[in-house]
């Protein structure tokens, strides 16, 4: 290569850079005002408003240890008990979505993916592969692009306020959001050895189980881990549709103004993502070390 080049090749990519930044400036000021946003929009119109988010955030220095309301039946559970309780729902339903998404994924990820396809091939397997990786990027497309709360208002109409609504809810945008990602690591790996398999006779399937997928692994499931805690934290939004979760006891509570309770609930979810992040970081130090 001419050296002269090989100097202007980091100032090209470094130009494009720069116009790609000053574009999405350019793009963030244009749909501001389009949207017509405004820096006022944030402060509450009135004085009461101020008030109740004075409240609200004083709340957060004094979380509450016994309910607000003061006609709480006597048999009912401490609040602490209940937010766990929530908090364990939360949990169930999304390790339920992610025992359904995963295997989706690695599915979807396996026929997204181009590196396992054999070398050479004859027409009609090109066709049929063709059609196959098309099929399933569009599957994850659909599915990733509808928000898990709208897949729960849709689910809720069909089956009506049940687990097995919520479960779908948040496995079906999951699925194709593991298998989006999941096809592009496996297509990320080194081919050298599924090359060798295949210079040896392996077919494709054995290529992608034996020189693939092992190697893709380790990020595999440094993934998983890390959309394990967004499936809490959508697990929680589901209670605001109505399916019982820790959300649920928020909105119940913030619909009653009784903001110590709601950040009870706030603690309990934050530290449940929080020891779910701690697990994550403890996988992603085993897989690499």
């Amino acid at each position: 290569m001419d050296p002269t080049a090989a100097q202007r090749l980091p100032s090209r990519h470094y130009g494009t850079r720069r116009w790609v930044i000053l574009g999405g400036i350019v793009a963030v000021f244009i749909c501001s005002w389009w949207l017509e946003l405004k820096p006022q929009g944030l402060l509450p119109p009135d004085a009461s408003r101020w008030d109740r988010t004075g409240r609200f955030f004083a709340a957060a220095l004094s979380p509450a240890l016994d309910y607000q309301d003061e006609l709480t039946p006597d048999d009912a559970p401490p609040i602490l008990l209940k937010a766990l309780h929530g908090a364990g729902l939360t949990l169930r339903y999304a390790a339920a979505a992610m025992s359904l998404a995963v295997p989706v994924g690695l599915v979807l990820g396996f026929l997204g993916s181009r590196s396992w396809w054999p070398q050479p091939r004859p027409p009609l397997s090109s066709l049929l592969l063709g059609f196959l990786f098309t099929a399933s990027r569009s599957l994850m497309t659909l599915t990733r692009s509808i928000h898990e709360l709208i897949w729960a208002l849709l689910f809720l109409s069909a089956f009506g306020v049940s687990p097995l609504a919520g479960m779908i809810a948040l496995a079906m945008p999951f699925s194709g959001t593991l298998g989006k990602v999941f096809s592009e690591l496996i297509d990320e790996e080194a081919l050298d050895s599924a090359r060798a398999l295949r210079a040896i006779g392996h077919r494709p399937v054995q290529i992608f189980l034996i020189g693939i997928l092992p190697r893709a692994l380790p990020n595999l499931i440094t993934y998983t881990a890390y959309r394990f805690e967004c499936a809490l934290r959508s697990s929680a939004v589901l209670g605001f549709v109505g399916i019982e979760t820790i959300g649920l006891y928020i909105e119940l509570s913030h619909e009653e103004f009784y903001y110590r309770e709601v950040w009870t609930y706030l603690y309990v979810l934050l530290a449940m993502i929080i020891i779910a992040d701690l697990w994550g970081a403890a996988i992603r130090r085993r897989l690499h070390t």
